[in-house]
């Protein structure tokens, strides 16, 4: 086998990317993130520096962009001690003597969770406050009879009203962004009890009480917080 004076296994720097060498009986390269969201390459066993150097040089810049895109998505840094609440940047402590963590002077237990669970805790508790009272406030505008509020981690949409439950079930994930983009994702939600699909009669209901509801919408699928 040829030995890659270039590449050592651990950490490497090639284009200034930074990234996992790992060599295993395999055929194909391999490349992904893991679950850090760190660029790990797998290699065979043998295999020439210049395929390598090739695969790297192909697809090393497209892994790179989208390891950054995925951490400027982050709403919680748990190295940094902040999470994004209500588009805002919140930074918190930990007192590891009494294991528990201080944020805006309230002081949350950290038996028996980990940082982010508490973090979570928090924000459940302080979206569902707003919705409450910003939801009861949209349904008497729209003339639409209020719904059962339910916070949940939510990962394949940011909402979902059962219409005939009266239960609109909120994800947890929406406590990052501004609650003018909140308000939105509200009033889109309430829009579902006269229209049931997205039609166009549908988004021009929405535009009625939401004017700038694309650039919301384009916000929140770009994971842009404020």
């Amino acid at each position: 086998m040829k030995k890659h004076s270039q590449f050592n296994e651990g950490k490497n720097i090639f284009n200034s990317v930074e990234f996992e060498l790992k060599r295993k009986k395999i055929k194909n390269l391999i490349i992904r993130l893991n679950s850090r969201n760190k660029i790990v390459v797998s290699i065979p066993l043998k295999i020439s520096d210049e395929i390598l150097v090739k695969f790297l040089e192909l697809n090393l810049d497209k892994f790179n962009k989208y390891s950054q895109e995925k951490e400027n998505k982050k709403s919680i840094n748990e190295k940094e001690n902040w999470f994004y609440l209500f588009g805002e940047k919140i930074f918190y402590d930990v007192d590891n003597e009494s294991k528990k963590m201080i944020i805006n002077n309230k002081k949350i237990s950290l038996l028996n969770k980990t940082k982010t669970e508490a973090i979570n805790q928090y924000r459940k508790k302080e979206l569902k406050v707003y919705l409450l009272v910003r939801q009861l406030q949209l349904t008497k505008i729209m003339n639409i009879e209020n719904h059962v509020i339910i916070v949940r981690n939510k990962v394949t949409a940011w909402a979902t009203n059962h219409v005939n439950k009266k239960t609109i079930y909120y994800s947890i994930n929406l406590s990052s962004f501004s609650k003018e983009i909140i308000d939105y994702v509200i009033v889109h939600e309430l829009a579902h009890n006269k229209f049931a699909n997205h039609s166009q009669d549908f988004w021009n209901l929405v535009k009625f009480y939401e004017e700038n509801y694309k650039i919301k919408r384009s916000k929140l699928k770009k994971y842009i917080y404020s």
